[in-house]
């Protein structure tokens, strides 16, 4: 996503709030992972230049895009080569913390400087709690604070899509993105802008995910090699942004990467500067309205908001359903009852937890270098299961304190049945919009989370981590009641932070990816996605927007 205006939705409070990263991960952060060993970056090509004013505008433009995150920053790439005259506008500045490059640092990001720190509405599934839903706040969007993980997901997920955006239709964005370290093949790109690092192709993984991939072996689940490429099941080695040691976001990898044509500069970006709304009128977008001034360019309008701001500059701009809009005094401009409905995200439960007989060392990367993708229920399905291992004390506050020396196994439902919503809190185009991904408001939701627990202790009880397992401190004694169980799954609840849906293709968007009932105007980034990966998110929004790129050109 890129950078937009808001603020907090809710204010946290009384135990209420978000995981707290900083201060779960503090201890890695605290064991000595130095920046000081990053090479330096280098420096940029001339194909972009950065503008921190309007009055710095060129006359015309072909396509003005708004927000420069993972959707954003390829638009502006594949365009910009193409010919095209581009303006990207993006709330947020350039990423100036050191440990943005820094992959282990991560959790340092998230209620940063670079996160817009919104807050869900208190969840009824989680107690009663609000979530902290991170968005970055940067030239790069969310890629600037995420975890890093680059994983596409299995084949089934995709092909319960729309025609034209099934796993098929996808896999020769996903190859042309990426530059894969274990090599190209039909799965895998070998030329991409963006870089992606299995640690498969690494030598200093943390002990504690060597043990947790041979636990899983022990508990009957396959190795799979490659989890991007022929079979996206079973356990294995996580895939990450990674180049040269360090973070290779979109902004690093797309614009930054961007040369110019003939000497001239295609691409301008606007940093600093917050849409407002879309200019409409008779069912067409003429243009993005700015503090004072409406940009108008020649071609489409293309936002790149992301999934919590993308339907809120449409419903500001009177496209979603009419009669919220009309009480909020926003005259219609294109009824759309599907804008900021359907909202879809990973929970994600921290933590089924242990404490470990010696130190954990850490690890170089993003705390978990091992994972496990897991249909529960029918063999050959889309994994709706992935357990994560970490190898630092990650668990919820509401679950009570842990102490290093640990390690953490962590459930997450891919496939949640729960849908929620984003919505306007006012007409204020500066107000945050109002946040409900009603977690486990679905029953399956948490009968799903439950085997994701029950796979997570099978694998920390297996023979392969006796020799780190002092002890399981989370959920223990919990476990033994069906109420317990419950209240165990409630407290520890949290997400995964992959809010998609909220302006799916077919319902708010064609196949095309334009609005529909007004021209001029297309969404492109994971408010279109027409429902969860079965993985994380970011590989996905970069296929969707590489195929994008492709639809803009042929107009």
């Amino acid at each position: 996503m890129g950078g937009m205006s808001g603020m907090r939705s809710f204010e946290e409070g009384d135990g209420r709030g978000g995981l707290k990263r900083r201060e779960a991960l503090g201890a890695a952060m605290a064991g000595g992972i130095a920046l000081s060993g990053l090479s330096s970056p280098a420096k940029a090509p001339s194909g972009v230049r950065t503008l921190t004013s309007p009055e710095q505008l060129r006359a015309t433009y072909d396509h003005v895009i708004v927000g420069a995150g993972s959707a954003g920053c390829v638009l502006a790439h594949r365009l910009g080569r193409a010919g095209r005259r581009i303006l990207v506008i993006e709330a947020g500045g350039r990423a100036d913390l050191p440990s943005v490059a820094n992959p282990p640092a991560w959790p340092t990001l998230q209620e940063s400087a670079l996160d817009w720190r919104y807050v869900t509405t208190p969840q009824p599934g989680l107690g009663g709690r609000a979530i902290t839903c991170p968005r970055g706040k940067a030239v790069g969007g969310s890629s600037i604070i995420n975890a890093l993980a680059y994983q596409r997901g299995h084949a089934a997920a995709y092909d319960r899509w729309p025609a034209g955006w099934r796993h098929a239709d996808l896999l020769p964005y996903f190859r042309r993105a990426e530059t894969f370290s274990g090599g190209a093949n039909a799965w895998r790109g070998g030329d991409g802008p963006l870089h992606v690092l299995s640690l498969a192709d690494v030598t200093d993984r943390t002990p504690v995910a060597e043990a947790f991939l041979a636990a899983a072996q022990q508990a009957g689940f396959p190795v799979t090699p490659d989890l991007g490429g022929e079979v996206t099941t079973g356990v294995g080695w996580n895939q990450l942004s990674i180049k040269g040691h360090r973070r290779d976001d979109a902004a690093t990898a797309y614009l930054d990467s961007l040369e110019s044509i003939d000497g001239e500069t295609r691409v301008d970006l606007l940093t600093g500067t917050e849409v407002l709304g879309l200019e409409i009128e008779r069912r067409r977008c003429l243009g993005v309205r700015l503090a004072g001034r409406v940009v108008r360019p020649q071609g489409d309008v293309l936002l790149c908001a992301g999934a919590i701001d993308s339907p809120r500059l449409l419903m500001l701009s009177g496209i979603g359903p009419a009669d919220e809009l009309r009480a909020l005094g926003i005259a219609s401009a294109a009824d759309l009852p599907d804008v900021g409905r359907h909202l879809e995200d990973h929970p994600l439960l921290a933590g089924v937890a242990y404490q470990a007989r010696r130190p954990v060392p850490a690890s170089h990367y993003n705390h978990c270098d091992s994972l496990l993708y897991v249909p529960h229920a029918t063999a050959g399905q889309s994994p709706d299961i992935l357990v994560m291992c970490l190898s630092v004390p990650f668990v919820r506050p509401t679950v009570g304190p842990l102490a290093a020396p640990a390690y953490v196994l962590v459930p997450c439902h891919l496939q949640p049945r729960s849908r929620g919503s984003v919505r306007l809190a006012s007409s204020d185009p500066r107000a945050a919009a109002i946040i409900d991904p009603n977690y486990l408001g679905d029953p399956d939701d948490l009968a799903v989370l439950a085997k994701g627990v029950e796979i997570a202790r099978e694998i920390g009880a297996a023979k392969a981590f006796d020799d780190w397992r002092a002890k399981e401190v989370y959920p223990g004694p919990a476990w033994t009641s069906e109420a317990g169980r419950t209240d165990f799954i409630r407290r520890a609840t949290d997400s995964f932070h992959h809010p998609v849906g909220t302006c799916r293709i077919g319902a708010v968007v064609d196949e095309a990816l334009r609005v529909k009932g007004v021209a001029g105007l297309r969404v492109i980034d994971a408010s279109v996605l027409p429902g969860l990966p079965a993985a994380m998110i970011n590989a996905a929004v970069t296929a969707v927007a590489e195929k994008a790129s492709d639809l803009v050109l042929a107009g």
